[in-house]
């Protein structure tokens, strides 16, 4: 019962195919080679774009903490000024009300050393014309 077929027994392929084979690895292997080699290049290009997220976000949050502090430092300042107008419009309410009350100031000091005037005496003279400019 002799097989269909040409008849031959053999273990041997034809060269053919074994020629298109060997050429079917050299290409797989040659695709593998240049596909691992631009895999390689992109994880190093991936890795440097990490480090530069990573140093973008700790500048990032380096700049808010900044800019919070800052904004503290000038909520500080604007409370300073607002107390200092508060007590300068304080003051000169004071200076006003003084001007027109019947209290009495120093006169401007005399350019004389050795002048007969004592404190207690100033201070219940009347106002000189200077004190009266400097209010």
């Amino acid at each position: 019962m002799g097989g269909l077929g040409n008849g031959r027994r053999g273990g041997r392929s034809p060269p053919l195919m074994i020629g298109a084979l060997i050429a079917c690895v050299l290409v797989l292997g040659f695709n593998y080679w240049v596909s691992s080699s631009r895999n390689l290049d992109l994880q190093t290009k991936l890795y440097e774009l990490e480090g530069q997220v990573r140093r973008g976000v700790a500048e990032r949050s380096e700049t808010e903490m900044k800019r919070k502090e800052d904004q503290k430092e000038i909520l500080r300042q604007k409370e300073q000024i607002s107390h200092l107008e508060t007590v300068d419009n304080n003051t000169s309410c004071v200076f006003v009300f003084s001007a027109h009350c019947s209290r009495t100031f120093p006169p401007a000091p005399k350019p004389y050393r050795n002048s007969m005037v004592t404190n207690s005496q100033r201070l219940h003279q009347q106002p000189t014309e200077v004190h009266r400019k400097m209010i």
